[in-house]
């Protein structure tokens, strides 16, 4: 399923993005009552937000014609869109909240079995100090991008740049925490993809001699 929503993507299908994004969900909802798992349908929330923002930040960035934007509105939904992902990813993908304000994260592994990660003292302050530049760059974000505050020579990709550091961070407390599950290859993929997305586009987005 994910496989051919990758794909359709990275061909360019026509309405790729519409499908991907309320296709993949609706079709877990669908598992989840045929199956009677209810908590498919809290997982096809998350993978709304997740792959409508994959979907449609990088077409927003670049001006994608066959979303019929003017470039005010375009920008301005690209913000409020970026702005949304990063806190998603921040806070349910990373749990980066979990691990600076309890110290501690209770998930399931692929089987269902549950296991708590623990940090120790030092960990943990690593996951305040990468939370809190984080928010810092949301902000920068909000105020440079959506807002045209100008702060310093800050630019939008700044803000991004400072929550791919949060990011990365937050992967390396996911691999050294006490009980962490096994990482794998295809993790580590992920989380560039995620920076790549989170930091690059807003370069495209808010391209300029300023920004070059």
């Amino acid at each position: 399923m994910m496989s051919v929503a990758g794909l359709a993507l990275f061909l360019s299908v026509p309405n790729a993005r519409m499908g991907v994004t309320l296709g993949v969900p609706a079709l877990m909802v669908v598992m989840g009552l045929a199956l009677g798992e209810n908590e498919m349908m809290f997982w096809a929330i998350f993978m709304l937000i997740m792959l409508g923002s994959i979907a449609y930040i990088p077409a927003l960035a670049t001006g994608d014609p066959t979303l019929g934007l003017d470039d005010e509105t375009r920008l301005q939904r690209f913000g409020i869109l970026w702005i949304v992902f990063a806190l998603f990813m921040m806070v349910m993908m990373a749990s980066l909240g979990g691990m600076a304000i309890d110290g501690e994260i209770t998930e399931q592994d692929s089987d269902g079995d549950e296991y708590t990660m623990v940090l120790d003292s030092t960990q943990q302050t690593i996951a305040q100090a990468a939370l809190g530049l984080g928010v810092i760059g949301v902000l920068v974000f909000l105020l440079t991008a959506l807002m045209g505050t100008e702060i310093g020579p800050m630019l939008p990709w700044h803000g991004g740049a400072m929550v791919a550091v949060a990011m990365m961070a937050a992967e390396y407390l996911w691999t050294v925490g006490e009980n962490a599950p096994d990482g794998s290859p295809m993790d580590y993929v992920m989380i560039l993809c995620i920076i790549g997305l989170i930091v690059l586009t807003p370069c495209i987005a808010y391209k300029g001699a300023e920004s070059d």
